[in-house]
């Protein structure tokens, strides 16, 4: 981990060196723009200048995003405290008092260098200061960390640590979604982030975008190994929106395989995470996404096949794991009602081949009481999310507000989370 403050700071000091007189960053061109937010988010461009030849942006990037849930099932209550939990857990330690849950917390760079070499990394920021040993380390994790190698759109290879996005709900940033959360099923599957290389393009033959990758399917505080299996990734979209005439128009299908399925890394004192690869062997992802002015409509269709077996999970190599096969719908509309005042609604649709095979989410259906150990757990799922998001500074700044009624077949939940909270980036 003592490497990581070396490895930025040598960043910073090329960055440094690299800077001359038609630097058109904050420190030499001071805050820039037409309205008080471009001047304010103008401060994170610490350099930029298209004609150095070594270094053309080194800036700051990172997001805090903070929220507030009150939730009834079946004579229930629940709300952010009991999320919090207490006694010094991970939710204890990424909540302010007792009603605001530190949703995300990352800082960190980017920069482009060579004119052809993007190189940005974040790491996840302990709010509090302190570890899950009591410790006062700001730093969790490593969220990402990656070089980008391209000088056109149709080829880019990058290596590194990112985000895994195997559905289209995965694949956009969580400073951009929509919704609080994403759907039940694109959870289930996301495997979180890995270590990998990969190559994508877009813009082949006008229409065309792909992306082949691999990763270690470990999910690590830094950097994942290949020791403990990988994971394979596919996908292949068709831009139609000129044929269309809409503004975006996109299909895309997405394809992964898991080569250990449901393995769990050892535990790692003081990180807040000890994630789970999920236990899937295959996932297949269909989505279509269109714009057209005010309004946008997302459809994703994801299938996971079930792994059913023994997995390697906490240094434990026979733990029994039963998932059966999962299918999951969502359509997610969009429509502004007024300027910077957009209304979003979400339908999911979730089943499974057995019949405890899908369990309501952690966050935040299973803080009723009805939705704990066994009892939350059924065959189908449906959900319907409707809410009301202000952008202050379109999706730099923007207060959030909605409400999800949800309903769990073959088991015992019944109920609705309210939600509300502030989301900015830079």
């Amino acid at each position: 981990m003592k490497s990581i403050p070396r490895v930025l700071l040598a960043t910073g000091l090329l960055a440094t060196g690299a800077v001359h007189a038609q630097d058109q960053g904050v420190f030499s061109a001071g805050l820039t723009g037409e309205t008080t937010y471009d001047k304010i988010w103008s401060a994170v461009t610490l350099y930029k200048d298209s004609s150095n030849p070594i270094l053309q942006e080194f800036s700051l990037q990172g997001r805090l995003q903070v929220q507030s849930i009150y939730g009834e099932a079946d004579g229930d209550s629940y709300n952010t405290s009991d999320w919090k939990g207490g006694n010094g857990t991970a939710n204890d330690l990424k909540t302010w008092g007792n009603d605001i849950e530190v949703r995300r917390a990352y800082l960190g760079f980017k920069s482009k260098w060579f004119s052809s070499v993007k190189l940005e990394g974040q790491i996840d920021i302990n709010t509090d200061g302190r570890d899950l040993q009591g410790n006062d380390p700001y730093y969790g994790d490593i969220y990402d960390l990656y070089a980008v190698y391209g000088t056109t759109d149709q080829f880019n290879v990058g290596i590194g640590k990112q985000e895994l996005k195997i559905t289209r709900e995965q694949e956009i940033s969580s400073k951009e979604i929509v919704t609080f959360e994403r759907s039940l099923v694109a959870n289930m599957l996301h495997p979180g982030n890995l270590t990998g290389v990969w190559v994508t393009g877009k813009n082949v033959a006008d229409h065309w975008l792909y992306e082949v990758a691999v990763y270690g399917a470990d999910q690590a505080r830094e950097f994942s190994g290949f020791g403990h299996g990988a994971l394979y990734f596919g996908k292949i979209g068709y831009d139609y929106s000129a044929q269309s005439g809409l503004d975006t128009a996109v299909v895309s299908f997405r394809y992964t395989h898991n080569s250990n399925p449901g393995f769990q890394s050892d535990k790692n004192d003081g990180w807040f995470g000890q994630p789970t690869s999920p236990a899937f062997t295959d996932t297949l992802s269909l989505s279509n996404e269109i714009q057209s002015g005010r309004f946008g409509l997302t459809v994703d269709m994801n299938y996971g096949f079930g792994f059913s077996g023994q997995a390697d999970r906490n240094g434990n190599s026979s733990v029994n794991v039963n998932q059966s096969d999962v299918f999951g719908l969502t359509i997610i509309p969009t429509y502004f009602i007024a300027p910077g005042l957009q209304l979003v609604g979400r339908l999911q649709f979730a089943t499974s081949a057995d019949p405890d095979g899908i369990q309501v989410g952690s966050r935040y259906e299973r803080l009723a009481a009805s939705g704990t150990g066994a009892r939350g757990r059924g065959n189908t799922y449906t959900a319907q999310y409707v809410g009301l998001n202000w952008y202050l500074y379109g999706h730099k700044l923007k207060v959030m507000n909605g409400i999800e009624f949800s309903q769990l077949g073959g088991g015992d939940y019944d109920g609705y989370t309210a939600m509300t909270g502030l989301r900015m980036a830079f």
